[in-house]
């Protein structure tokens, strides 16, 4: 599913058209139509608007994927830097397997 896909889908799921979402952002419907048929992408600060709005999750909408979390609360930060260390290491080992 592409970025403007998502964004439509994202904006569908809140009862919202495309002219509720322009007039939010000071912007033409047809951009935000543009947006989602992939014909332009929209700048960062328009995309964190969207994302806002949409009260949706930033890697779903700029990647697909969900957020998932970790509940850190209570733990003491020597241990949440541990966490933090060892999911770095992960993903720098798993770009390098790609890159091969």
């Amino acid at each position: 599913m592409s970025l403007g896909s998502r964004l439509r889908e994202a904006r569908e799921r809140i009862g919202f058209s495309q002219d509720d979402v322009a007039q939010r952002l000071e912007l033409h419907r047809t951009t935000i139509g543009k947006y989602e048929n992939n014909e332009c992408d929209p700048s960062i600060d328009v995309l964190s608007k969207l994302i806002e709005i949409y009260c949706e999750d930033a890697n779903y909408i700029l990647y697909g994927k969900t957020k998932r979390s970790i509940n850190v609360f209570g733990l003491p930060q020597s241990i949440i830097q541990k966490i933090y260390f060892i999911i770095a290491e992960y993903r720098l080992n798993e770009r390098k397997m790609f890159e091969k």
